[in-house]
């Protein structure tokens, strides 16, 4: 019996692992910025840039063929989830930088006493003559905008649908804030002001930290070349032919660097 929910459990496990569910949201046509979803295009161009890199650096530091390939076959399969996270890190930079433009937006519409509906068709208008019609934010108020006209759903219920789709914490609480507001009739031109100068504040803050630590980046990076220009350097030393002692002091060199550089990043990576 406990053999038999052990398999259960680590087949659950694997089902749970290879299946990923999209929220397209209470519409049905919303987009999950929590999940980046590679176009085969991507990856196909992720595998080929992993594979040149990886092959290119190995067979610089190891001076073998055969050790390029496998290397670069690794580095082929780690360069999707690499480049996955970094579309998906600079999709949810610019959606929170169009976010707070919403919000400015929001703001002087309802300084100058609109009602939520108007506030919000001319926000759309703004954020297409700001950011363009196929940015995140046109796209999402024009769901809403269409949602709200055409199906009759409300908007605190959308901008809800909205956050959980985002995955930020700073629409998720602007959203329960606006809820909160229309439920219980509170100043909703007040806390669209104070949450566009909370947000404000903190995408100052990160950018004063970025410039801070930008130089120590450039460091890291010159830092990731230095093992491939000592092997060029040395290659004139030695009569060109690679040994198995030659090939473990070197792999051990480079899990030390390795190590170190990682460490590096951990600490440059500051997040407010």
């Amino acid at each position: 019996m406990k053999k038999e929910k052990k398999e259960k459990k680590q087949k659950e496990k694997k089902s749970s692992k290879k299946k990923i569910e999209l929220n397209y949201g209470i519409t049905g046509a919303g987009t999950d910025y929590t999940v980046y979803v590679l176009t085969a295009l991507q990856k196909m161009l992720a595998v080929m840039c992993g594979f040149v890199i990886g092959y290119g650096a190995s067979y610089i530091y190891y001076s073998s063929s055969a050790l390029g390939i496998i290397v670069g076959l690794v580095c082929a399969y780690k360069a999707i989830a690499i480049y996955r996270n970094m579309l998906q890190r600079k999709r949810l930079s610019d959606l929170r930088l169009q976010f707070r433009d919403l919000l400015e937006s929001l703001s002087n519409s309802y300084t100058v006493g609109m009602t939520a509906n108007r506030a919000f068709h001319s926000a759309y208008s703004d954020m297409v003559t700001e950011h363009g019609e196929g940015s995140y934010i046109a796209k999402e108020l024009y769901l809403l905008c269409s949602a709200h006209d055409n199906q009759g759903l409300e908007i605190k219920d959308l901008l809800n649908d909205f956050a959980a789709r985002s995955g930020i914490d700073d629409i998720k609480s602007f959203a329960s804030v606006f809820d909160v507001s229309t439920e219980l009739g509170g100043d909703v031109a007040k806390v669209i002001r104070e949450t566009r100068d909370i947000i404000g504040d903190k995408l100052e803050v990160e950018l004063e930290i970025q410039t801070m630590v930008t130089g120590q980046k450039n460091q890291l990076n010159i830092l990731a070349i230095m093992p491939l220009v000592m092997s060029l350097l040395t290659r004139s030393f030695g009569d060109g032919t690679v040994d198995m002692l030659t090939i473990i002091v070197k792999t051990i060199a480079l899990g030390l660097f390795v190590f170190a550089y990682w460490m590096g990043t951990k600490i440059v990576d500051i997040k407010v």
